[in-house]
């Protein structure tokens, strides 16, 4: 939902008129890596608090800098999923009743583990480039006599007369179906927009543990499914995922909510993605994300909140409008963002650079555990994980 012209006109005033007066100020510039940098920028007429990452895409893609979306089992601090990562900051919401699970489409090193809901999310391609949308997903089996069999579920029991898929991140310890192929991966494993080779090693009635490898997957139709026929032991088959609107292969992806920058305009679109209006409205510590029009240039950003006289957080519209109009006064490229989404905040919100989180959170009790981050490292960071 667009503001009115009048009150973004208002604000972009107010804001060049602090900065005149010598109220707005950056502090702690620091060169990370090769088109990576971070700093803190300071106004004081909130007062804000803003910490900000600047990534310049095609200069630290060619240095072997990536952008990478890290979650354990559990929940974990943000600072603990970052460790020896170039900088990071928390990711996605809660799935609600669950205390490990994001809310909206996951994607980590181009596997699929968390289908998208009716929230944007912000995925990078093979290729580096930087997208926000909300994403729809179809999952589909390419049979070996060239049957196409839909696929309607992810990770969760099927229906009676579907077709449901696991990998190696589904959680339990067995599944109840009907019948079960077990799929043995033939290469690569990234899904997000692509194809894999798969051969059908086992077929199983009832009864199947979750116990998968990395280059497993598990094929389970429900009771009133009637096209198994169509897959033989031995057979290899072919697994699609498409994500739309991408049409390039996705290897990171994080959800988050709502949309707050739309083609260069403040767009806070609550409404769309099931948010509240009143959590759009009040001021909180933010995390958000965005990228410039040429798509170059990412922007990771914390805004500190709740601490009077220190910082007092934002509104999605004031958020939205100084990423809009005020990051190219700060900002090593001298650009603004033109895309942007608001991740999870609050307590959650959190930055951290060289292993060290330079923002304040405001929890009483410090850095909150968080159900993912997005990190941006270097190529030899992957390889050291544990």
């Amino acid at each position: 939902m667009a503001i009115p012209h009048k009150a973004s006109t208002r604000l972009f005033l107010a804001i060049l008129a602090w900065c005149l007066s010598g109220s707005c100020t950056r502090e702690n510039t620091e060169e990370l890596a090769p088109g990576v940098v971070s700093y803190e920028i300071h106004l004081t007429e909130g007062p804000w608090r803003i910490h900000v990452v600047e990534v310049d895409l095609p200069r630290a893609w060619a240095a072997g800098i990536r952008v990478r979306m890290a979650k354990h089992e559990e929940a974990q601090k943000t600072s603990s999923l970052a460790t020896g990562a170039l900088a990071a900051i928390n990711g996605d919401f809660l799935f609600p009743g669950e205390s490990s699970q994001p809310a909206g489409l996951y994607i980590e090193s181009g596997n699929l583990i968390r289908v998208p809901q009716r929230r944007s999310a912000f995925a990078i391609t093979e290729a580096g480039q930087p997208l926000i949308a909300v994403y729809k997903m179809e999952l589909g089996l390419l049979t070996a006599e060239g049957e196409h069999l839909l696929v309607a579920g992810f990770n969760h029991e099927p229906a009676l007369g579907e077709l449901s898929v696991f990998n190696d991140r589904a959680q339990g310890d067995s599944l109840q179906a009907a019948t079960g192929f077990l799929l043995q991966g033939l290469g690569d494993t990234s899904i997000a927009n692509d194809t894999i080779s798969l051969r059908v090693q086992q077929i199983r009635r009832e009864a199947w543990p979750l116990s998968l490898q990395h280059d497993q997957w598990l094929l389970a139709a429900g009771a009133e499914y009637e096209a198994t026929e169509q897959i033989a032991l031995g057979d290899t088959v072919q697994l699609y995922c498409r994500l739309a609107p991408a049409h390039a292969k996705l290897m990171e992806a994080i959800s988050g909510g709502p949309r707050i920058l739309r083609n260069g305009g403040v767009s806070i679109e609550v409404e769309e993605e099931r948010l509240s209006r009143s959590f759009a409205d009040k001021r909180h510590p933010r995390t958000a994300i965005g990228y410039s029009q040429n798509a170059e240039v990412l922007f990771l950003i914390v805004v500190d909140g709740r601490q009077p006289g220190y910082s007092v957080g934002m509104s999605l519209e004031e958020l939205a409008e100084f990423m809009r109009t005020r990051l190219a006064e700060f900002s090593r490229a001298k650009v603004n963002a033109y895309q942007g989404l608001n991740l999870d905040g609050g307590g959650s919100t959190t930055m951290v650079v060289s292993d060290q989180v330079v923002n304040k959170p405001s929890d009483p009790t410090g850095e909150r555990p968080v159900v993912n981050a997005l990190l941006v490292v270097a190529d030899a960071w992957v390889e050291e994980r544990p």
